[in-house]
């Protein structure tokens, strides 16, 4: 569903836009990892190998499972995390050579022209996986 303001905005406009939204996500995810940081590898897998050990000692055994399948999803989030940072910063320097190009650019050639097709038909078979 794209918003009917939207519509109505320039491609250097919608390109600022999302520039804005990927700059706050990159933020708040950064402000994430470095929460996630305070935590070492290390000590997750201290943390794992002494719940483990509970385990093999059947002490509280139902909830240590828990316990465990809890340190595990936060391990493989805060590395998820990592990932997805990495890969934002490198979606705002994209935005940023887009927007110098939009900016530099009067009139699109033969070339960036099927380049601008192309996009959006890669636009909308993302939108149809994303909507699934």
């Amino acid at each position: 569903m794209v918003i009917e303001g939207l519509k109505k905005l320039s491609l250097n406009e919608l390109f600022s836009r999302l520039h804005d939204s990927i700059t706050a996500l990159a933020k708040n995810v950064g402000s994430l990892t470095e929460k996630n940081r305070q935590m070492s590898l290390v000590d997750i897998i201290e943390l794992r190998n002494h719940i483990r050990s509970k385990i093999e000692a059947h002490q509280d055994t139902i909830e240590n499972e828990k316990i465990l399948r809890l340190v595990e999803l936060f391990k493989e989030d805060k590395n998820a995390l990592e990932l997805v940072k990495t890969d934002l910063d490198e979606w705002l320097s994209f935005l940023e050579a887009i927007k110098f190009h939009l900016e530099h650019t009067k009139d699109l050639g033969e070339e960036e022209g099927r380049e601008l097709d192309r996009i959006k038909k890669e636009i909308t078979q993302l939108q149809t996986v994303l909507r699934k």
